[in-house]
């Protein structure tokens, strides 16, 4: 349908001139007669022309012959309750008007006729009033005309089906709640309507909210709007109570949260820690009401108290510890941490904003003590492997049964949503704010500096990601299955209006935008991974708990880590969009296979034995005429002995003519060579002698005692060689 012109879009012409009627607040004597003397209602009408022409002006608006019975009724009512009254409605109040709509003698089909002639003679402003919403649809047609209403609601509904809203969608309510809002507006021309109209009508019609918040989305598609209401009629941040508190320290706090740069979310985390150090200081330091007050002492018991903090202390009035399981247990160590955080962020903040003079330094006075950092080390909780394979596969394979019930996101856009969960490692902030063309090919084939291998074009693709919690916006490789699953829910998109990305401000179309307005923020949580659960045929926890969003991320990082020849610490950290490595260690789990085959490998080499090999020797022909040139490093000697693998005594040196010791002449000769290799040498090591490198004492004493009338390489005996020679 064509759109208005500007000029005509905003302004609509009431449809009766109020100037040309008599609308004196009293009866002349003439009309008080006419009314007393009520013997035929048509005699009435003609003797009373100043109360019946404006009725009959409204009854004119309406084309249909079938409506004028019922306007009829609507006339007799009101001139009755003329009579009653003595008063002509001229008069009457906005209750009155109610009061007679609602009246229980008023027939049902004459009530919408006697508030539309309130609203066009009288000003009438309380429509909400009247009763039901759906009467709502019918007085917009009778005040504003059939064919006006129809087509700014058919406008709409084309606006609202374009973005993805079915027919029947449109059906339910959706008349009614237009006209709430074009009787709320007095002008049923959408160009009219704006942010606070929309707003001031869902206070009016609460139980509407969601109809309304879907209403602007088409305002939006449209372009009217800049950008559409929250789809339900809620605050972001529940107000927190300072009860109990001091006032001065609730104003701090206050005004801090009003100021502060924060992302909005920390911003209410942080402000409810520092109230609730409020709480503390009215019960510990009462004389303390202001941050000015604060010295390293009140610093060292704050520390203390914290130190020993249980779950549910510290409650503020506003916030419900019912039901909690963990109440009055000992707070976490991160918990600790946290509130550290919000506190020196606070001292810190308003002492550069000028607004007091510390008596302390926050970042030394109300440092994490070591006891808490100790235990707020990394903690990867990535997802079992085998749990995490089967997500893989069941984003692979979505199908259109495999939606839940409640589902009514189209199956590309799940079946995007899924794989570039299980394959990009993003962040569900990240995920939500992509960007419709953010999957790019990789048209040129690649050559890896490190291999000397070639990637074949096609085998990657380049993710675009929007700037997150802690790096800016970039674009990381990924498969490139990635790039096919998006390209496939691109293809059917629905066309979406702009909307603004809360991070950055700019004004973008998002990939997984649909019916005007993004995926939730809990959506990844509670609609994607119970889908692919079920899909996979496993429940929603593993070992370390439920499977949310953000441990698929922890997952995908380990992936790549894990494999043979997998990403370096800083290639993670650069792919994660990660500031730093140590961010990256929080999500880096280690796997026990990965560890066992480390440590089979390290214990492999701790068996190993020092070579030392005198190139000079080799060189110069030395070694080829019998001279030493292979030294095993024994700890506190050298063996020159080149098969000393195959001695006897190699686990006991009996310290034969070809053992050296490190701090003799020849041993400190030896080390000083400026051409002495150092080399490491596999020993095969016999049953016996393992047991004796895990330290069994036993076996070491029964091999010394075997080995005591073995000869060594130059044919002396151990019991020779230490002068305890048997006669």
């Amino acid at each position: 349908m064509a759109q208005l012109d500007s000029v005509s879009a905003k302004n609509w012409q009431w449809p009766l001139d109020l100037a040309q009627y008599d609308r004196s607040p009293y009866l002349s004597e003439t009309e008080e007669c006419s009314l007393v003397s009520w013997s035929n209602t048509m005699r009435v009408r003609t003797a009373v022309p100043r109360l019946y022409l404006p009725l009959r002006d409204v009854a004119a608006l309406s084309s249909k012959q079938s409506l004028l019975e019922r306007h009829a009724k609507a006339q007799t009512a009101i001139l009755q309750e003329i009579q009653r009254t003595q008063q002509p409605y001229w008069a009457w109040s906005q209750q009155a008007w109610i009061d007679l709509v609602r009246h229980p003698l008023i027939h049902s089909s004459a009530r919408l006729f006697i508030t539309a002639n309130a609203y066009l003679l009288c000003d009438f402003r309380l429509v909400h009033c009247i009763g039901p919403i759906f009467y709502l649809s019918g007085l917009g047609r009778l005040i504003f005309g059939e064919e006006l209403f129809e087509r700014e609601c058919g406008r709409l509904h084309q606006a609202l089906q374009k973005i993805g809203y079915g027919k029947v969608n449109l059906q339910q309510n959706f008349p009614s709640i237009l006209a709430a809002v074009m009787l709320e507006n007095r002008n049923p021309y959408l160009e009219s309507f704006d942010t606070e109209l929309l707003e001031r009508t869902r206070e009016k019609y609460s139980a509407q909210a969601h109809g309304i918040g879907k209403l602007s989305h088409g305002l939006a598609a449209l372009g009217i709007l800049p950008e559409p209401l929250r789809m339900r009629n809620y605050v972001s941040w529940k107000e927190k109570s300072g009860g109990g508190i001091a006032p001065q320290w609730v104003d701090y706090c206050r005004r801090w949260r009003e100021t502060s740069t924060l992302q909005p979310k920390t911003r209410e985390s942080n402000y409810s820690y520092i109230l609730r150090a409020g709480l503390w200081l009215a019960q510990i330091h009462p004389e303390i009401t202001s941050p000015a007050d604060w010295t390293v002492e009140t610093c060292a018991d704050f520390l203390a108290a914290l130190n020993r903090l249980k779950v549910g202390e510290w409650q503020l009035h506003s916030f419900d510890y019912t039901g909690r399981v963990n109440l009055g247990t000992p707070l976490g160590a991160n918990s600790k941490r946290s509130v550290l955080y919000a506190m020196r962020r606070f001292f810190r903040d308003i002492q550069h904003w000028g607004w007091v003079r510390l008596k302390f330094n926050p970042y030394y006075h109300l440092a994490t003590p070591n006891s808490i950092l100790r235990l707020c080390g990394p903690n990867p909780r990535a997802i079992d492997d085998n749990f995490w394979l089967k997500l893989v596969w069941a984003s692979l394979n979505l199908e259109a049964n495999d939606k839940l019930s409640e589902i009514w996101y189209p199956l590309e856009m799940l079946r995007a949503i899924s794989v570039v969960w299980t394959h990009a490692g993003l962040r569900q902030n990240e995920i939500i704010r992509l960007r419709v063309g953010c999957a790019r090919a990789q048209n040129d084939p690649i050559i890896d500096e490190t291999t000397g291998t070639t990637i074949a074009a096609g085998t990657l693709c380049y993710l675009d990601v929007p700037a997150g919690k802690t790096f800016t916006a970039f674009a990381k490789p990924v498969s490139a299955i990635v790039r096919q699953f998006i390209t496939e829910w691109e293809a059917i998109r629905p066309e979406q209006g702009f909307l603004i990305d809360p991070k950055t401000g700019e004004r973008v179309r998002f990939l997984f935008q649909y019916r005007g307005k993004t995926i939730g923020h809990s959506a990844i949580n509670d609609t994607i991974i119970p889908m692919l659960c079920a899909k996979a045929g496993l429940p929603v926890e593993d070992s370390r708990g439920k499977i949310s969003s953000h441990r698929g991320r922890a997952s995908a990082v380990t992936a790549l880590a894990s494999v043979p020849q997998g990403m370096s610490l800083f290639d993670l950290m650069r792919w994660s969009g990660h500031r730093s490595p140590k961010s990256t260690l929080y999500y880096i789990r280690t796997k026990p296979t990965q560890l066992a085959g480390a440590f089979a490998k390290a214990d492999q080499m701790s068996h190993l034995i020092e070579v030392l090999i005198d190139h000079t020797a080799v060189v110069s022909g030395a070694a080829a005429k019998g001279e030493p040139y292979r030294y095993y490093d024994l700890g506190s000697s050298y063996c020159s002995n080149p098969f000393w693998s195959t001695c006897p005594h190699r686990m006991a040196c009996a310290g034969c003519d070809f053992n050296i010791p490190k701090d003799s002449v020849k041993g400190e000769a030896l080390a000083a060579k400026a051409f002495l290799h150092r080399y490491l040498e596999e020993v095969p090591l016999t049953p016996e002698e393992q047991q004796i490198v895990k330290g069994d004492l036993q076996k070491l004493e029964a091999m010394l005692d075997k080995l005591k009338n073995v000869p060594t390489l130059d044919g002396r005996t151990p019991q020779q060689i230490h002068g305890n020679e048997v006669p």
